[in-house]
This record gives C-alpha cells, sequence and structure tokens, in this order.
C-alpha cells in the first residue's frame, strides 16, 4: 500500500511565505560604500542560510515527529519440507513354468443295447455264390449276442424284403442264447429258375415283436445273395 505523503502543498507554501517573512526583517538600509555594501550581502547571505538550516531543522524534526517508527513483524521461518521416502522395490521373483500335460481326450463308448447282435460267420453260402435255376440250399449264419438281454426260443426270425426264395417268413430261435454266446442260424431255400442275382434280407424280434438285429444302433438286416447262372 502507497503511503501518502505527510506535508501538503498548502503547508509548504505557508512554510515559505514565513520563511521570506523573516527574511525580510533583516536591515534594509542601503550601504554607502562598496565595503559596506559587500558586508551587508554577506550578513544577508548568511542570515538567509541560518533560516534555511532553521526551517530544514524544523522540517526534519517534525517528520520524525509526524511519522511514527515502523514495527515490522518478522516473517515466519519457512520450514523445510520433508525429503520423501524412497520406497523400496521390490524384488520379483522368477516365475517357475509349470507343466501342464494335455488334457486327455477318451473314446465314448458306445451305450450298451439291451437287443444287439453281431455277425460273426456267413456260413458256406457267402454272398454272391453261384447257384443252378430250383437248386435248393441252406443259408447259415452265426452271432454272438452283444446285448445285455438273453435271447430265448420265444424269439423269432423274420423275412423282411427283397427275394425270399421259397424260405418261410418267420422261423423260432432253435435255443437261448445268453449275452457274450453264440448262436446259428439255418433256413433252407430254393433257387429262382431264371438266371439273375438274387438277394433277401432277415432281422429278428423278440416276445414282444420288437425287431433288432446288427450294426451299431442293433437294428440292420441280414441278408444272403446268390447268383442264378
Amino acid at each position: 500500500m502507497q503511503r501518502k505523503p505527510i506535508f501538503t502543498k498548502p503547508f509548504l507554501g505557508s512554510l515559505l511565505l514565513a520563511l521570506l517573512v523573516l527574511s525580510a526583517c533583516g536591515p534594509t538600509t542601503t550601504p554607502t560604500s562598496a565595503a559596506e555594501y559587500i558586508a551587508t550581502q554577506v550578513e544577508g547571505t548568511l542570515q538567509a542560510q541560518a533560516t534555511q538550516d532553521m526551517a530544514e531543522t524544523l522540517i526534519a524534526r517534525m517528520t520524525q515527529q509526524a511519522i511514527p517508527t515502523a514495527t515490522f513483524t518478522p516473517l515466519p521461518t519457512a520450514t523445510p519440507l520433508a525429503t520423501p521416502t524412497t520406497l523400496p522395490i521390490p524384488t520379483q521373483q522368477p516365475t517357475t513354468a509349470i507343466y501342464v500335460p494335455p488334457a486327455v481326450t477318451s473314446t465314448p463308448t458306445r451305450t450298451a443295447l439291451c437287443l444287439h447282435a453281431t455277425l460273426i460267420s456267413d456260413g458256406d453260402i457267402p454272398d454272391g455264390t453261384e447257384m443252378s435255376p430250383n437248386e435248393a440250399f441252406t443259408k447259415t449264419w452265426t452271432f454272438k449276442n452283444t446285448g445285455t438281454c438273453t435271447w430265448t426260443t420265444e424269439f423269432d426270425i423274420f423275412f423282411v424284403s427283397g427275394d425270399q426264395m421259397s424260405a418261410p417268413s418267420v422261423l423260432d430261435f432253435p435255443q437261448t442264447v445268453q449275452p457274450g454266446q453264440s448262436v446259428t442260424i439255418s433256413i433252407p431255400m430254393v433257387a429262382p429258375s431264371a438266371p439273375g442275382t438274387y438277394t433277401g434280407y432277415w432281422n429278428f424280434a423278440d416276445q414282444g415283436g420288437k425287431r433288432f438285429g446288427i450294426g451299431q444302433d442293433g437294428t440292420g438286416n441280414f441278408s444272403v445273395s446268390i447268383v442264378v447262372k
């Protein structure tokens, strides 16, 4: 903040007027000689100097009285900031690779069926055997019971489709077959009279008439195929 001057212009003007009045109070007699003139000038000069000194002294005293001694409050000493403590850097432990064995994919197993047959042998008349016209023969198959249920003599072997070749439409099972056991099925037939290839399809049925046979799902047919010359 800027301090306003203690002595204003009116005050200084009044002070200078008073000094001029004091100066005018000196002798006004004009000297008659050069020596007296010089002495008069010197005396006037000394008086004016004295008046000026007195005025300066007065101004200095008034200035000291008007301006109170300033009291300076020392600024607080700045507290030095604490030096930040450097945190220790954690030592990273070496990563050890863990061996994970590959997952073993198991082969899904077929759900065991109650009624399922597997063809083991096609007998002595395999498919494509040549026959003479009207020749009688017996077709034989050997099957294994690969299901979980027992085959009884109430089960049937029956003709499905194709060439029946004079065979009966339905035959009874010749014996009881436990799971894991085998059975031979024989059916009498007669070769047709006309030359050509003849194929007949057969299957099994339980005592309730439910069909079953060979293949993945246990429902496939088995067949007989001959060639008449």
